[in-house]
């Protein structure tokens, strides 16, 4: 059956030429550097480009903006997590719309990319990165040519799945064009710093949470993390290439503070030395925050990492994963559980804040194990009461190692399995925050759950004593509002249909919310504060 178009859409029909109709996450957290870069090398192919975003509108809504653009394709992508609400959205699209193309990429194809298809209902997949495939695709569409001669594409043929293998990337980056951010809402993506200052003790810092412009080093990875997944080897953009485009964001938006968004930037020693002297070239103020790992940390000299500081890097973004030097060699970490002490000390000793991880159920991980990681967090406190810890249930997303051994080792019987379980409430902790997907380790499911909330305790309770009695007292009020947040999504919201009332219903109290953790964040600010 196919639904009526709203008054929505009658009202904003567009009758001019046709596009290529680009849906991106809604903005939170990070700039859609994938969108980005891809409506940036289709304009410069002269290719009419339009961004709309999942989650400011409600899916009807966003489905009936789509249709009223005129477009040529729409292109929708993102991460695992992703895949079930895009797939929703394209099957209502297809409800209204059947004739639209629709075409899939990103994380959530890649790896999996028929059963992607099949799964989403979407017309086209794209394997790998997106520019020059999608462009390709385009051009075989508005020519009516046969898209199966085109390499990296999955599509439907006389009820058949035809995968045409991998597919043309861009091997010198920085020979992409400009990011054409009038394409996204300054006011949102500006704004996405909020994030960034709860790495922040000092209230001096609070300025940046509407001034903060991402910039990614390259694409791939040399690097082997089990948990991980990269569908090519490493490309890096130059440091020059980079601090231009830094230099550019600063002039256009008068940004203060870069987020170099992944490890390329930091990958090599040799690296972090060209982008402290590229920085003192620029003779401009502004700071910035980095990616890297232990083992590259490890090789860069004090004398370097405190020119880091000086130049302006005020976080460095770490992967610790495990206190345990066994699970760190299972992972494929290079390091041990010494170096990330020593290092921990490094940093804290130059004025740089670590934000780090940790992950529960590793492959066999035991019991003793997670034991030495909150060693680990206990110890790295006691040296810096404003590490900012996350932690995590091991997840074997599609394209990794881990996933790869889950499957064929029969603990996931396919895709589908994978897909089911991921998403069933089923499996969702007591915690109500990770899904168990399946188990990896050496402990039980119930295990997990215990050593998971057990590290946050810990991690809670160092803070506490380190900050004191006021702070524990706030942190508590947090945690009840946590809960409450939780119990209201899950016994009401959730279930509310998100259309007409419904939705708006649901934007009051996300707004409501946000404001509420953003006073009690800028009280746990303040209450840190060195």
């Amino acid at each position: 059956m196919k639904l009526p178009l709203s008054k929505d859409f009658y009202l904003n029909i567009n009758s001019g030429p046709k596009k290529i109709v680009l849906i991106s996450r809604k903005i939170a957290f990070t700039f859609p550097l994938s969108f980005a870069y891809l409506a940036g090398y289709l304009m410069e192919k002269n290719e009419p480009v339009e961004i709309l975003f999942r989650g400011n509108d409600s899916p009807l809504k966003l489905v009936d903006k789509i249709i009223a653009s005129n477009p040529l394709i729409v292109g929708l992508g993102g991460l695992y997590p992703e895949l079930k609400e895009i797939g929703q959205i394209i099957q209502l699209l297809k409800t209204k719309a059947p004739d639209i193309p629709v075409v899939i990429g990103g994380q959530m194809v890649s790896p999996t990319p028929e059963f992607a298809l099949e799964i989403t209902g979407a017309d086209y997949g794209v394997i790998g990165e997106g520019e020059i495939i999608l462009h390709e695709l385009i051009t075989a569409l508005k020519n009516n040519s046969d898209v199966s001669t085109l390499q990296g594409i999955v599509f439907k043929k006389n009820g058949k799945i035809i995968n045409t293998g991998p597919g043309k990337y861009i091997k010198d980056l920085d020979t992409l064009p400009p990011i054409p951010y009038k394409l996204f809402p300054e006011n949102e993506w500006l704004h996405i710093g909020k994030w960034y200052a709860h790495n922040f003790p000092q209230p001096i810092f609070w300025k940046y949470r509407d001034r903060v412009v991402n910039i990614h080093g390259g694409r791939g990875c040399p690097f082997i993390c089990n948990f991980c997944y990269h569908h090519s080897k490493p490309r890096y953009r130059s440091i020059k290439n980079m601090l231009d485009e830094a230099r550019n964001a600063i002039d256009q938006f008068n940004a203060n503070f870069i987020y170099f968004s992944d490890d390329l930037v930091l990958a090599t020693p040799k690296r972090a030395l060209e982008l402290v002297d590229g920085i003192k070239a620029m003779n401009l103020k502004f700071d910035y925050s980095l990616s890297a790992r232990f083992d590259v940390l490890d090789r860069i000299d004090n004398q370097l990492l405190l020119e880091l500081k000086q130049t302006g890097c005020r976080i460095m973004g770490l992967g610790i994963e495990s206190g345990s030097d066994k699970v760190l060699k299972e992972i494929g970490k290079n390091c041990t559980s010494d170096m990330i002490l020593a290092n921990i000390k490094r940093l804290t000793n130059a004025g740089i804040h670590p934000t780090v991880s940790i992950q529960v159920g590793q492959f066999n991980e035991t019991s003793e194990d997670v034991e030495k990681s909150i060693e680990l967090v206990k110890k790295t406190m006691r040296v810096n009461p404003n590490i900012q810890y996350a932690f995590t249930i091991t997840t074997p997303f599609p394209g990794s190692k881990l996933y790869d051994h889950i499957i064929s080792s029969g603990l996931l019987k396919s895709d589908q399995d994978f897909y089911k379980r991921y998403f069933s409430k089923e499996n969702i902790t007591q915690s109500g925050d990770w899904n168990q997907v399946t188990n990896l380790s050496k402990m039980s499911h119930e295990e997990i759950i215990y050593y998971l909330k057990k590290i946050n305790t810990v991690y809670k309770d160092e803070q506490s004593s380190a900050f004191g009695i006021i702070f524990k007292f706030f942190e508590s009020i947090n945690g009840l509002f946590i809960k409450a947040n939780k119990f209201l999504l899950i016994f009401i919201f959730n279930r509310v249909k998100k259309y007409k009332a419904g939705y708006t219903l649901w934007r009051i109290y996300e707004k409501i919310i946000e404001r509420i953790f953003i006073t009690l964040e800028n009280i746990n600010l303040y209450l840190r504060r060195t």
